[in-house]
């Protein structure tokens, strides 16, 4: 039976799995990014691993799902590991698996196709996946294929940017970094003391400030979002990433904004992959693109 070996890059991990061309995972292991001491260790590490999971397996394609714009010789948009920029991820991967084909894909867009795949997009003809976290992007499918634009970038909506505010040109993603993860968790440190981080505010909606200040935030990510659902009229959004984790009390605010401002507002939907989404991105690309059945 036709295996497929995935990786999934991530900011804080790195999963490596065994799957069947359905999706099925049969093995996995994880390794922690802060136990290794920079990223070349990092990736020898885990085409160790790799190579070990697929000794004396039928491994006919391998998938992997990283962070920003991979090309042979560096990666755009990946600015989470300290010298992710510079490596050479296709010629690392070809080195070590020499006569495996290898299909490298964003993160973002890797977790949309398992979505679209197996997920909570399946059946959708247009379809955009929400990554709301530490980072903030988007994907789509659109007639049933994913839409990477001209130059990879589709959907990096972490550049998104009011005025006066600085953006991709001073190093800065003016959204991502007031209203991703790492953002959010600042706030809510410097104007909620002594809570600690977004998901501590959770447990306090008792508080009307704290109530007052959630739905502020999350009807200011909707509108950010719902701007870019004009350009492409989606029947379904799937919502992944950790903040995804309280999609109940997020949803009908989403919803009533983009009710409000949206033609044919989206269907808004849990993701269903979470933890492991960028394994099974990996290896759904690779087996769409590797002709598995």
């Amino acid at each position: 039976m036709a295996q497929i070996l995935g990786f999934d890059f991530g900011g804080t991990k790195v999963d490596i799995g065994i799957a069947e061309a359905n999706g099925l995972l049969t093995q996995t292991h994880r390794l922690r990014v802060a136990g290794y001491r920079d990223v070349t260790a990092l990736i020898e590490a885990s085409l160790r691993v790799g190579q070990e999971l697929a000794r004396d397996r039928a491994v006919q394609v391998i998938g992997v799902s990283t962070m920003g714009i991979t090309h042979p010789d560096r990666v755009d948009l990946a600015p989470n590991i300290p010298g992710w920029q510079e490596i050479k991820l296709p010629g690392q991967f070809h080195l070590a698996f020499p006569n495996i084909p290898v299909v490298i894909e964003n993160d973002v867009r890797a977790a949309c196709f398992a979505e679209f795949t197996w997920g909570s997009l399946q059946g959708s003809r247009c379809a955009g996946y929400l990554n709301l976290g530490t980072g903030m992007a988007m994907s789509f499918i659109i007639n049933g294929q994913i839409y990477a634009g001209a130059h990879g970038a589709a959907g990096e909506i972490a550049y998104l940017w009011r005025r006066q505010e600085e953006g991709f040109r001073h190093g800065k993603a003016p959204f991502e970094e007031s209203y991703g993860g790492g953002g959010l968790d600042r706030t809510v440190q410097r104007e909620f003391s002594p809570y600690q981080n977004l998901g501590t505010l959770f447990d306090h909606l008792e508080d009307e400030r704290v109530n007052a200040y959630l739905l502020e935030t999350f009807q200011e990510i909707a509108r950010r979002v719902g701007h870019v659902l004009l350009a492409y009229d989606v029947e379904r959004v799937a919502v992944g990433g950790g903040i995804a984790q309280r999609f109940e009390w997020f949803a009908p605010i989403f919803s009533s904004e983009w009710a409000d401002h949206l033609p044919f507002p989206p269907e808004l939907v849990p993701a269903r992959y979470s933890d492991q989404a960028g394994l099974y991105g990996a290896i759904a690309v690779a087996s769409h693109q590797g002709g598995l059945p």
